[in-house]
């Protein structure tokens, strides 16, 4: 375990990484770290500072943290700006003179000289013969933690033996050793987080200590996955460690310093997920989006259901993605950097940009083979909303309609209720009863109606309702909406809840359908009583709709639908505005 932890900590960069994960683990075991790195401040060579017994007197001292990445060379010693000798010379004559709090300048002080890795032999006198000269005995102190160092500080905190057992440390060690087979380190990962969270510790204090060790693992299967150039099984186990630790500190977070801890870990870990997300859509996406067919060519496989469903899945991620951005953006402060706001103003352009590429280049996307690839059309129509691009949007929704309509009429691949793969690569049979048997209810048809509904869309919507009556009046079209036990099993899928509003009815047109489903919306309460909404975290909504497979409830419509003045004339091209508020 310890040198599975020593390589993870050695492939960490320096920045938004080892000194990410740093303080946490120091927090664990009995530090109280004081000042964290920032962005945009001078921090004259300390990333970290914190208090802490001194390892030989065991009496109270400041520690003065340097972070560098990997392995200490010559050059990472004493050459350029990020070099580590420059750094602890500005610690010495700066920082320790200068801005040490008051009430911690009586305090030995311990400069601690932190990497992931080891120093080269090559160095070590330069260093031995700095830390000689600048030693001040009783006031002045250095110490090394290298990889070993904080692979021991993990093992004894977050890792300790009477949380992380045997039969954890075996799935984790699995998880990561199969990284190549995202199937089967997810799965190994889940057995993890499921061990872990099993017990539903009574104290905040015991929930934070899991959630830390959720998002230390979380961070190495993305290291392991990285180094491996295949992020696909980070991405699914980001997804489900995101759900599961709000499942755990959901009830918890707070004004008190626990519930501060507790709500700083899930915002790292919302942070987690986003990094690795970009990276996903980074490395596996947007290479492919412009080229025509190019996402289905990328796809190892030549079947059409292999094709259909990973392209599916990929559009609802980078939707995903979007969808985080907006909301990272809407909680940004007063007191942010324009340049900051500027920057994730352009990423949420390029995320609207990429969809559209996607989806242009892509005819797969306008024939979706799952019934509940509604919920991928609802995750790109509410990002593709918030960003204006309305008439592409439109467009897209018209001609899905369209061509699911033809494709039933025609006996094609149209899209059926099976969700197992071997269903799916037999679909469509041409047997008695099995069109029914395939199309037995429906939330994709009443989705589209609803964005047929929100673009005036009469024609689509007309279309759509002559088919319900004449080639599906055996289907159930529904929706979906959490109930009172939903909160409780939402974000784990620990059981099943919620209800269907059943029988959605198209034959009283357009204003008939948006005037069925407020009404449903209006009557449950439940929707603004879950934790992901009551803290602003709406989405976790669409996280948990996307990863168990649960439609999207109907509320984000009435939320989001456009105010007729303010919808765009219908154009040629799509609008290439920037992103507004909601």
């Amino acid at each position: 375990m310890k040198l599975l932890l020593k390589q993870y900590l050695a492939s960490l960069n320096e920045r938004d990484e080892l000194d990410v994960v740093l303080p946490d683990i120091m927090s664990e075991v009995g530090y109280t770290v004081i000042s964290r790195p920032k962005r945009g401040t001078t921090q004259y060579g300390v990333d970290v500072a914190a208090t802490g017994a001194h390892p030989e007197t065991g009496e109270k001292a400041l520690f003065l943290l340097s972070i560098k990445s990997g392995d200490l060379t010559r050059d990472e010693w004493a050459t350029g700006q990020q070099a580590l000798r420059p750094s602890l010379e500005e610690i010495l004559e700066v920082y320790i003179p200068k801005h040490v709090p008051k009430r911690y300048r009586g305090l030995p002080i311990i400069i601690a000289l932190c990497f992931g890795g080891d120093i080269q032999e090559d160095v070590r006198p330069r260093i031995d013969g700095f830390i000689d000269k600048n030693t001040v005995a009783g006031k002045i102190e250095f110490a090394e933690w290298n990889g070993d160092y904080i692979a021991d500080l993990i093992a004894t905190g977050l890792l300790r033996e009477n949380i992380f057992s045997k039969p954890m440390r075996s799935s984790f060690r699995k998880a990561v050793a199969l990284v190549d087979e995202p199937a089967v380190c997810v799965s190994h990962f889940a057995d993890l987080v499921v061990r872990l969270t099993k017990a539903e510790p009574k104290k905040p204090i015991d929930r934070l200590r899991i959630a830390r060790q959720i998002y230390i693992a979380s961070w190495t299967i993305f290291v392991w996955c990285r180094d491996a150039d295949n992020l696909e099984a980070a991405y699914r186990a980001s997804a489900l460690a995101t759900l599961k630790m709000w499942d755990l500190c959901r009830a918890h977070f707070g004004p008190r310093k626990t519930g501060r801890a507790i709500a700083e870990a899930m915002d790292k870990m919302f942070a987690l997920f986003r990094i690795i997300g970009a990276a996903f859509i980074e490395q596996h996406v947007a290479p492919y989006a412009k080229t025509d067919d190019g996402l289905g060519v990328s796809v190892p496989s030549s079947a059409s259901v292999d094709v259909n469903l990973k392209l599916f899945e990929v559009l609802g991620r980078v939707a995903l993605q979007g969808l985080w951005l907006i909301h990272a953006k809407a909680f940004l402060g007063d007191d942010v950097e324009p340049e900051h706001k500027a920057a994730l103003d352009q990423e949420i352009d390029r995320t609207r940009q990429l969809i559209t590429d996607m989806i242009d280049h892509n005819p797969v996307y306008y024939s979706p083979l799952r019934d509940d690839h509604a919920i991928e059309i609802s995750l790109v129509g509410f990002f593709m909303l918030h960003c204006r691009a309305h008439n592409h949007l439109s467009h897209w929704i018209d001609q899905i309609t369209m061509s699911c309509i033809f494709a039933h009429r025609s006996d094609g691949a149209y899209p059926c209720v099976f969700q197992e793969y071997a269903d799916l690569a037999q679909h469509p049979k041409h047997t008695e009863d099995y069109q029914e048997e395939a199309t037995i209810g429906s939330v994709l048809y009443p989705t589209l109606g609803m964005w047929l509904a929100v673009f005036r869309n009469e024609p689509g919507f007309d279309a759509l309702a002559k088919f319900h009556a004449q080639d599906m009046a055996h289907s159930t079209w529904q929706m979906w909406i959490p109930d009172t036990t939903s909160e409780e099993h939402y974000y784990a899928n620990s059981a099943n809840h919620g209800s269907a509003v059943t029988h959605l009815d198209t034959a009283n047109g357009l204003e008939g359908l948006v005037s069925q489903v407020e009404k449903e919306v209006l009557a449950c309460a439940e929707f603004a009583e879950l934790s992901a909404m009551q803290y602003g975290c709406w989405p976790i909504i669409f996280m948990t709709s996307q990863h168990y497979r649960l439609p999207v409830p109907p509320h984000f419509w009435t939320m989001r639908l456009i105010p007729e003045a303010e919808r765009e004339p219908e154009k040629p091209e799509e609008n290439e505005g920037g992103a507004s508020p909601d």
